[in-house]
């Protein structure tokens, strides 16, 4: 297996089987760039420590993840941290198995595709080409230092290249293939029937005893909203905004000038040839000569590129990396890039990566608009800026002063501020605070209420922030009849249709697979009935969950193959199996057969990755703390 991981780690990443067990940028490498904290690891995995201090960071990326995926709608109980303790540390103690086994399958990701794949990632771009200055503000936003973005995706595309490696090792069998587009093109002939339940939900009749009955055994199921009232002191940015002289915003405004000067970005093109086993010193720089003599006679770079540099990230592009402003690429190449004039092709230079001919595509210089029009800007940012120092120290001594303090009163006067009090909000409110899933959370919590806590200090956005202290609380009650009574009344109503409508189903059933015909038995009974000849898996002419029941069904051999199904909506349809036809290679033309044969592989390569995974997760010794 190794060898073979060996022979493949140049192939295409195979994304869709990492995207199975790996979160992209796992937070590995946390405490070696920031040092150790000395506590006890939160697990062990063959001799490797995972921090505590990387699975709190996991947690909180995981909880971020949440948020980004559901918003406000999300279940404040999904962002406990108990609950997301166990995926958070399993995701991590899979990604260390990896980076393990690629580290002794010998994958390395060079400083030459760590740069072209920064280049070419869309959100560091402005314009379609790599912007530097876009670059650091993400990076920036995000609170990574470029040194640590760069080791987590060191580590990301590392992971990428073992699962290519592992999938470019899937081979798939003819037998295996037929059985494959046996599956992909299989066609089915069904019938289905209708019976809709709202006919029957007209004649249903209920007595008051059948209302107060079913009130008094359900009353679980109508209890009111818990809800709560609590005081809260808030910090945010504005509350620390000062005056911004008229000399603060010239000298600022100077600078700006003076910044623009010397911010010139380069664009930059490449051609690298490795040095290796098969590639001597010597003879990649006699190559990189030939190739820049016929440049310079005329020859176009990016073909010459395409052809010859051994950086897959970018010779499809002609050997473009983007736009530097000094510091993107490693100091040999930066140098010499510095060096060129505007077309100008380097000399043959050396970095780590191999020898390389360098072309300055094109050079830029940020436009500084005048006084007047970046003056709003400029004083909005010296605000902040002054500003955020004050808000995160006094954020710290909000900590410290709610940590022990009874209530909020003692906290806010230290702090000067005011202690605010909400109006009752319950679990669904999203206005005010609440519009905060965590906060929200936090405020139904039973220890915080029970032991009088304040509660914990919520970064609401980076500018915002807010603690809470849990006043009173209404434990949910049985609602009166009254207020519920229609509720029960179309619940059971509901539930009375339904019963008439699988009955009618079942009887249905009986018929069809005693021998009627579908359409004799849909038209004597007047229900809606449906023909579909030789349908396949992705018709959309029929709904998903009848064409599901259509293609999970057994095959009617020796006996009728019908089934009744209950829809979302409460009504039931009979589905009368007719025939199954598996689909040949005979007819299929190139294309299809590709599609058949692509599927097979990533389900062979899916398989094949699982099965390579658990062998690392039996054979590893783990331990968790």
């Amino acid at each position: 297996m190794l060898q073979n991981i060996r022979n493949n780690i140049q192939g295409a990443a195979a994304k869709f089987i990492i995207a199975l067990i790996i979160v992209p940028f796992a937070l590995f490498g946390i405490d070696s760039l920031f040092g150790g904290s000395g506590q006890v690891p939160a697990a062990v995995v063959n001799g490797e420590k995972i921090s505590e201090g990387e699975l709190q960071q996991a947690i909180g990326l995981q909880k971020r993840r949440l948020l980004g995926m559901m918003g406000d709608q999300i279940d404040p109980a999904m962002l406990d941290d108990a609950m997301l303790r166990k995926p958070a540390l399993n995701t991590l103690i899979k990604q260390q198995l990896l980076l393990q086994a690629a580290a002794e399958a010998g994958i390395e990701i060079s400083t030459a595709q760590l740069h072209a794949t920064i280049a070419s990632m869309p959100q560091f771009q402005e314009d379609g080409r790599f912007s530097q200055a876009r670059y650091e503000q993400v990076l920036r936003l995000q609170g990574y230092s470029s040194a640590f973005f760069k080791q987590l995706l060191r580590s990301d595309l590392i992971i990428q290249q073992l699962s290519s490696a592992v999938a470019g090792s899937a081979f798939v069998a003819g037998p295996e293939l037929s059985r494959a587009i046996g599956l992909l093109h299989e066609t089915r002939d069904y019938h289905f029937i209708t019976v809709a339940q709202a006919p029957y939900r007209a004649s249903v009749k209920l007595s008051d005893e059948e209302v107060e009955t079913y009130y008094q055994e359900n009353a679980k199921q109508f209890l009111s909203e818990a809800a709560v009232r609590y005081s809260y002191v808030e910090l945010s940015e504005e509350d620390f905004f000062e005056p911004v002289s008229e000399d603060q915003v010239m000298a600022e405004y100077q600078r700006l000038v003076e910044a623009s000067n010397a911010q010139v970005e380069r664009e930059a093109a490449h051609i690298l040839i490795e040095i290796n086993e098969d590639m001597s010193r010597e003879d990649a720089s006699s190559q990189l000569e030939k190739i820049r003599q016929a440049v310079l006679a005329g020859a176009d770079f990016a073909e010459q590129a395409q052809k010859y540099s051994a950086d897959a990230g970018s010779a499809d592009e002609g050997g473009a990396l983007g736009f530097s402003s000094g510091d993107s690429f490693p100091a040999e190449f930066e140098e010499a890039l510095a060096g060129l004039k505007d077309g100008e092709v380097s000399p043959v230079i050396e970095t780590e990566a191999g020898l390389h001919l360098i072309k300055l595509l094109s050079v830029r210089q940020p436009n500084v608009p005048g006084l007047e029009s970046a003056r709003l800007e400029i004083t909005e940012r010296l605000r902040r800026q002054a500003a955020m120092p004050r808000l995160i120290g006094a954020v710290e001594d909000l900590r410290d002063f709610v940590f022990n303090a009874e209530n909020l009163t003692m906290p806010a006067k230290e702090l000067g501020l005011d202690v605010k009090q909400s109006e009752w909000q319950k679990q669904s409110d999203e206005s005010g605070l609440f519009a905060y899933a965590s906060l929200k959370s936090a405020a139904f919590n039973p220890e915080l209420r029970s032991k009088g806590l304040n509660s914990e200090v919520f970064e609401l956005t980076p500018e915002h922030f807010a603690v809470i202290h849990v006043e009173e609380y209404k434990a949910p009650e049985v609602l009166p009849l009254a207020q519920v009574r229609e509720k029960i009344v179309s619940s059971l109503e509901q539930r009375k249709a339904e019963l008439a409508a699988e009955s009618r189903a079942k009887a249905i059933q009986a018929e069809l697979i005693a021998g009627k015909r579908a359409e004799d038995v849909a038209k004597a009974e007047e229900l809606s009935w449906n023909a579909i000849a030789a349908g396949k898996r992705g018709d959309i002419a029929v709904d998903t969950p009848i064409r599901n029941r259509a293609f999970s069904m057994p095959r009617p051999d020796q006996q009728a193959s019908v089934s009744v199904l209950r829809l979302a909506n409460g009504d039931r349809v009979v589905v009368q199996l007719l025939n199954v036809s598996y689909g040949s290679q005979s007819g299929m033309d190139v294309a299809q057969l590709n599609d058949a044969e692509n599927s097979a592989s990533r389900n062979r390569s899916s398989q094949d990755f699982s099965a390579y995974f658990n062998g690392l997760w039996k054979d590893a010794k783990i331990k968790i703390n």
